[in-house]
């Protein structure tokens, strides 16, 4: 687990945030935290996706991560490989690639750097896991998250159909 003191954008104030992997018993709180975030501006994610199975996987996989202020959960997401992404022709091919999955920052957390703090931590812990890169699906609508990648320096390599969504293939170097 990492703790680390930030200031926020707009607030003088320093807030304590602990990144770290998720275990069982934040399952549900994941969960909540992603159906909180379906039917919101720009999120790609329905009813049915992601589901309890893909939280419960990701935390058995050791792939789930959060950021939390606190008690208060404000982000998770996952990094594992995905073999169909294999498939997507665009990817730079690499050694030992990640894909960012799923991952979502609590709407009050959302427009005040919560999302690229936690990815800063999400592509340290890929490097410190031994992938070199992190491969992104993003939704070609999601205008707030193509920014981020774009301020953390993504590389888009092109675009991809599938699962019903027009996305765009962006890459990042893990880096330490």
């Amino acid at each position: 687990m990492y703790f680390y003191k930030r200031q926020i954008k707009g607030n003088r104030k320093m807030n304590d945030f602990a990144f770290q992997r998720a275990v069982p018993e934040d399952a549900d709180a994941v969960f909540a935290l992603y159906q909180s975030l379906v039917g919101t501006p720009f999120c790609a994610w329905d009813a049915t996706y992601p589901a309890p199975e893909h939280v419960h996987d990701d935390i058995a996989a050791g792939a789930l991560y959060t950021l939390r202020r606190g008690a208060e959960l404000i982000a998770a997401g996952t990094i594992r490989r995905c073999p169909e992404h294999d498939e997507i022709p665009c990817w730079t091919p690499m050694r030992n690639p990640c894909d960012l999955m799923r991952i979502g920052v609590a709407l009050p957390r959302q427009g005040h750097g919560t999302g690229r703090l936690f990815l800063t931590h999400l592509l340290v812990e890929a490097a410190r896991r031994d992938y070199d890169c992190m491969r992104i699906l993003v939704a070609k609508t999601n205008l707030p998250a193509i920014s981020l990648y774009r301020r953390i320096g993504a590389d888009f390599r092109g675009e991809a159909f599938s699962y019903g969504i027009h996305w765009f293939c962006a890459q990042v170097p893990c880096r330490e």
